[in-house]
C-alpha cells in the first residue's frame, strides 16, 4: 500500500515537473514572439557570431531593411535593442526618458577598473542627479559660458602658435588645444608645456583605461563570473591589468583633487569648475561625504570632452575640398576682415561656417553607435515587449545617413543646412538623447567653432605631394567634402592656408579620407601642408 502511494506520488511529481517545464518553455517562446524582430540568436552566444566587429552601425543599417527601425539582439544573455531611426529614438529616449535613462552595468569599468562614480556609467539615480546639478552652472549658465569662451580663446592662440612653430604636428597641437582648455576650465590649471605633470597623469590613466576596456579586451561584462578569476590563473591578464589601472586611477584622482583643492578661491565663472564645487561642499559641510564623487568628477569631465575627431575631420575635409575652404574663408574675410581673429561673438554672422560645422558632424559622426542606454523597467512599443535591463543602442550613424532625412547622404553638402533645405540639425542627434544627452555639448560646440574659425583666417592647408611633385590621390573621398566640428572649421579656414604636404619630390600627398572605427570614429593619420597665410594681418599684430 505504502509502495503504491510512493509510486503514485513520484508519478504525480514527475507529471507536475514536466508540465511546469513545458509551461515555462511555452511562456518563453511566447515572450520571444512579443520581442521586437531581429536575427535568430545562437545558443549561449546569442547574436555575437553574426556581428560585424569593424562596422556594426552599417550592419544594423542593412538589417533595418529586413527587421525595421527596432532590432532585438542577444549578446550572450544580455538583451539589446538597436534603434535605427530618429523618430523611434525621440519617442523612447526622449519622451519615455523615465524608463530609458539608465546605463548597462559594466563589471569591468565599475568594479574592476574603479570608475564607479563616472557619471557616464552610473544608472539614473540620486548620485547622477547630484552630478547633473553640479554641471548646471559651469555648462549651462550664461555667466559660465562667457568664461568658457574666454578659456578657449586663450588656448586657441596657443594652438595657432603651435601650428606656426611646427605644422607637421598639427594633430598633436589640436589635441593639446582640447586638453588644455579642459584642464583650465575644470581644474583652473594652466598648461604651459607638453610635458605638464597633470596632463601626463590624466592622459596616462585614460589611455590605460581605454586599452583595458576596448571591445574584446575582456568578456567579463557578458560573463560576470569571470571577475572572480584569480590573478594567477592562466588567461587572467585582464584582471591583472585592471587592478593596475585601478591603482593608477586612484592616484590620479587624489592628485588632481589636491590640485583643485589648492585653488578653491577661484570661481567657476572664471574657469575653475572643481575648485568652486569643493569650496561650496566645504561651506555646506558635505565635503567628506561628496569627496569620493568629486575626486572622480573632474576626471570624468575631462575624459568625456577631449575627443578631437571633428576638428581633425574638418582639416582633412579642407585639404580634400579647397573650394569649401575658400568659401568659408571668403565669408570670414568679408565679415571680420584680415586684421583680427574671429571670436565667438562673430558666430551668428557666419552662416556658411555653421553649415559646414553641421555637415561635418553629420558626415563624420564621432560616435557611430552613441552611448548605450538601459531600460529600468519593462516597456511596450508598437505592440512589442522591451524587457527591463535591455541595453539600448542608438545607431547615430544611420540616423545621420538616412536618405529620407538627408537626401544623398554620402555626399558632403553644407548647403543642406542653409535654411532653404529643411534638414534636422545633427547636433540634436550627435550629442545623444533624453536625460543622458551630453552635458558638455555647448562647451564642445564652442571649442570646435573657435578652432575652425581661427585656423581658416590664419593658415593655408593643402595637399601633400610626393617626390615627383605630384598630388597623391586619396584611397577614398567624400562626394562633396568632409568637415569637422563647426568651431574647429571656422578657425582653421580663417587662419591657415589649406594645402597638402609634399613628399621628397615635391608632389602633393592626398590623404585617404577614411575613418578608424570603434566606440569613437576618427580620421586615420594623414599628412598635409600647413603654412601661414601671408595676407593675414594678424601675423603682424
Amino acid at each position: 500500500m505504502s509502495l503504491s502511494l510512493g509510486l503514485e506520488t513520484a508519478l504525480a511529481l514527475a507529471v507536475f515537473i514536466t508540465l511546469a517545464y513545458f509551461g515555462l518553455l511555452r511562456q518563453q517562446v511566447l515572450r520571444q514572439r512579443d520581442l521586437p524582430p531581429g536575427p535568430p540568436p545562437f545558443p549561449i552566444l546569442g547574436n555575437i557570431p553574426q556581428m560585424s566587429l569593424l562596422y556594426p552601425e552599417k550592419q544594423f543599417a542593412q538589417w533595418r531593411n529586413k527587421y525595421g527601425d527596432t532590432i532585438f539582439l542577444k549578446m550572450f544573455n544580455t538583451p539589446v535593442l538597436v534603434i535605427n531611426s530618429v523618430t523611434v529614438a525621440r519617442e523612447l529616449l526622449n519622451k519615455r526618458s523615465a524608463i530609458y535613462s539608465s546605463r548597462p552595468y559594466s563589471v569591468l569599468q565599475i568594479e574592476l577598473l574603479g570608475w564607479e562614480h563616472d557619471f557616464g556609467l552610473i544608472p539614473y539615480n540620486e548620485e547622477l542627479r547630484r552630478h547633473r546639478r553640479w554641471m548646471y552652472l559651469p555648462f549651462f549658465a550664461k555667466s559660465s559660458l562667457d568664461a568658457t569662451a574666454g578659456v578657449q580663446r586663450n588656448e586657441v592662440i596657443t594652438l595657432l602658435k603651435g601650428l606656426l612653430r611646427d605644422p607637421l604636428k598639427f594633430e598633436s597641437h589640436i589635441h593639446r588645444y582640447s586638453a588644455s582648455s579642459l584642464l583650465q576650465y575644470i581644474y583652473g590649471h594652466k598648461v604651459v608645456s607638453d610635458d605638464d605633470e597633470y596632463l601626463h597623469i590624466i592622459e596616462t590613466v585614460l589611455e590605460e583605461t581605454m586599452n583595458s576596456s576596448a571591445p574584446g579586451a575582456a568578456p567579463v561584462d557578458f560573463l560576470p563570473f569571470l571577475k572572480h578569476t584569480p590573478t594567477w590563473f592562466p588567461g587572467a591578464d585582464f584582471k591583472r591589468r585592471a587592478l593596475r589601472v585601478k591603482s593608477m586611477l586612484r592616484e590620479a584622482a587624489q592628485r588632481t583633487f589636491a590640485l583643485a583643492a589648492g585653488k578653491i578661491e577661484e570661481d567657476v565663472t572664471k574657469g575653475a569648475v572643481l575648485p568652486s564645487l569643493i569650496r561650496k561642499a566645504s561651506a555646506n559641510g558635505t565635503l567628506e561625504t561628496e569627496k569620493p564623487e568629486l575626486m572622480m568628477f573632474g576626471l570624468t569631465l575631462y575624459g568625456a570632452g577631449t575627443d578631437t575627431t571633428v576638428i581633425k575631420a574638418f582639416v582633412l575635409a579642407m585639404v580634400l575640398y579647397p573650394d569649401l575652404f575658400a568659401k568659408a574663408r571668403e565669408e570670414l574675410d568679408r565679415v571680420i576682415g584680415c586684421n583680427r581673429l574671429p571670436n565667438i561673438h562673430d558666430r551668428d554672422a557666419l552662416p556658411y561656417l555653421e553649415c559646414v560645422l553641421k555637415e561635418t558632424l553629420r558626415f563624420s559622426c564621432p560616435t557611430p553607435l552613441g552611448v548605450p542606454h538601459a531600460t529600468s523597467e519593462d516597456d511596450e512599443y508598437r505592440g512589442y515587449c522591451i524587457p527591463k535591463g535591455t541595453t539600448v543602442i542608438p545607431n547615430l550613424w544611420l540616423m545621420l545617413h538616412d536618405p529620407e532625412v538627408y537626401p544623398d547622404p554620402e555626399a558632403f553638402r553644407p548647403e543642406r543646412f542653409d535654411g532653404v533645405h529643411v534638414n534636422d540639425d545633427p547636433r540634436g542627434i550627435v550629442f545623444g538623447f533624453g536625460r543622458r544627452i551630453c552635458p558638455g555639448r555647448r562647451f564642445a560646440d564652442s571649442s570646435v567653432w573657435q578652432a575652425m574659425a581661427n585656423i581658416i583666417v590664419t593658415f593655408d592647408i593643402r595637399k601633400a605631394r610626393d617626390a615627383q611633385d605630384h598630388e597623391i590621390t586619396p584611397a577614398g573621398t567624400f562626394s562633396s567634402g568632409l568637415v569637422s566640428i563647426w568651431l574647429a572649421i571656422a578657425n582653421i579656414i580663417a587662419a591657415f592656408d589649406n594645402r597638402k604636404l609634399r613628399d621628397e619630390d615635391g608632389n602633393e600627398i592626398t590623404p585617404p579620407l577614411s575613418l578608424v572605427l570603434g566606440s569613437v570614429s576618427h580620421p586615420r593619420p594623414f599628412k598635409c601642408s600647413v603654412t601661414p597665410r601671408t595676407e593675414a594681418g594678424v601675423w603682424q599684430s
